[in-house]
């Protein structure tokens, strides 16, 4: 898409593809936060600020580049758009998302993100997420860093308990421990079934939680995560009613192919507000 940056300020005027409430509030991202001109965003240890008007934003930010790649801007969404408007219902979903992107996160802070994520809610979500990286998170001009690995090294069961987890301390606890230990987390270009199964030996990594981290933590757009929501909607894409999530998600990777990620975001989005 087009952008000019600008004393370090990345300008859009052109958001047919690019629409902050789409990107942000998708369910793909829990570290922003509402401002009264737009939001607040952080991302391992950079910050930005975006402002909104209708038709034009600016990132303001000291590190333009991480942004233009966080928000992937180099990517032709307009082109991911007229290949997928052949396929049952995308037209509609696409319309009610036209703005949605989806983001170049971070692996590590994707996994811990989404761990956290399971049974949960946004608003709870966010919260236990910002008490972890005020507490163990390096001090930004604005906020917190994400802590990375070693940071989290010492943090037991109960501090995750005490931050709001759960039943998921224990999870995040194994689990920054086998990565601290040396799990690997450059998948490459890991076929995805391997990659699914190499994040699934991970403590609080099921199916849906895998293909969540591989969508927006190493941008696999050949995965379809699939919940309650994509369930709801997937009769109306043609599917039979009744099946499981498995049987879902592998469907619809098979049927989209390289767009299933995309097709998920806005038939996602499109679900949640409209059903």
């Amino acid at each position: 898409m087009k952008y000019n940056i600008s004393c370090g300020k990345i300008l859009i005027d052109d958001t047919s593809e690019f629409l902050p409430k789409h990107i942000l509030e998708c369910g793909q991202v829990f570290r922003y936060l509402n401002s009264v001109s737009g939001y607040k965003i952080f991302s391992k240890k950079s910050f930005c600020s975006l402002i909104y008007v209708p038709g034009y934003v600016t990132i303001d930010s000291k590190d333009a580049d991480y942004f233009v790649k966080y928000f992937d801007l180099e990517r032709d969404y307009g082109d991911i758009k007229r290949r997928l408007s052949g396929y049952p219902l995308m037209n509609e979903a696409i319309g009610y998302g036209y703005g949605v992107r989806i983001l170049n996160q971070d692996p590590f802070e994707t996994i811990l993100s989404f761990i956290v994520s399971a049974n949960n809610n946004i608003p709870r979500i966010k919260a236990i997420i910002e008490r972890m990286c005020r507490a163990k998170g390096e001090p930004l001009e604005e906020g917190y860093a994400f802590p990375v690995p070693d940071a989290l090294r010492t943090a037991n069961a109960e501090f995750f308990k005490e931050i709001g987890a759960g039943y998921r301390a224990q999870y995040i606890v194994n689990t920054v421990g086998a990565i601290n230990e040396g799990f690997d987390l450059e998948l490459g270009s890991m076929p995805l079934k391997d990659a699914r199964k190499h994040l699934m030996t991970l403590s609080g990594v099921g199916r849906k939680v895998a293909d969540c981290i591989l969508l927006f933590g190493y941008h696999r757009s050949d995965v379809f995560p699939v919940d309650t929501w994509i369930e709801k909607i997937y009769p109306k894409l043609g599917g039979e009613p009744g099946k499981n999530a498995v049987y879902i998600a592998d469907k619809l990777s098979e049927e989209y192919g390289d767009l299933a990620g995309y097709a998920q975001q806005y038939l996602y989005y499109y679900a949640r507000e409209n059903l």
